[in-house]
């Protein structure tokens, strides 16, 4: 997918390349925990959320500009990145599709707006974790088609930045 940016926040990126897809993440919510003499076996719950992968068209100096853009934190995969109270993924509910982006104004600015070029359908299986959790894991880091073995080397060597944004459905 790509996507046109509209922002006042300076400088204009040229074009974004959204690849979407949705990965397993493991809470520090225990869901059991057992005794057996003196160990206790505690077994962690894990949550299936849709990651929105924002991946650079080109190289490592645009994987940089969107890095500097979005200033969002180093995510310590595989946990749940820390809530923006400033990022909306925008979903239309006609074409169950990811549309594009929201960010709030900082004070006496304008909002940003990524508006997706091509409005991709996202899976059947995504739609009802976004419609349950009504929210959705951003992250920047990577450039180009990234295969699953690239992505999960970046999660875990702490290369990507992310944050838990809401979802909204239009």
């Amino acid at each position: 997918m790509t996507a046109q940016l509209g922002t006042p926040r300076g400088a204009l990126l040229p074009a974004l390349n959204f690849s979407v897809t949705h990965v397993g993440l493991q809470t520090s919510q225990i869901e059991s925990a057992r005794r057996e003499g003196r160990q206790v076996e505690t077994t962690l719950a894990a949550t299936r959320i849709v990651l929105l992968a924002l991946n650079a068209v080109g190289g490592m100096r645009e994987v940089s500009q969107m890095k500097d853009f979005f200033n969002w934190p180093t995510w310590q995969a595989p946990g749940i990145p820390k809530p923006s109270h400033e990022w909306t993924a925008i979903f239309g509910t006609e074409t169950r599709a990811f549309e594009g982006l929201h960010g709030d104004a900082p004070a006496g600015g304008q909002p940003t707006i990524i508006r997706n070029s091509d409005h991709t359908r996202v899976t059947d299986a995504m739609w009802q974790m976004l419609q349950t959790q009504e929210c959705v894991v951003l992250c920047t880091g990577l450039a180009g088609d990234p295969t699953s073995a690239e992505f999960g080397a970046a999660a875990a060597g702490g290369k990507l930045q992310a944050v838990l944004a809401r979802a909204l459905f239009h």
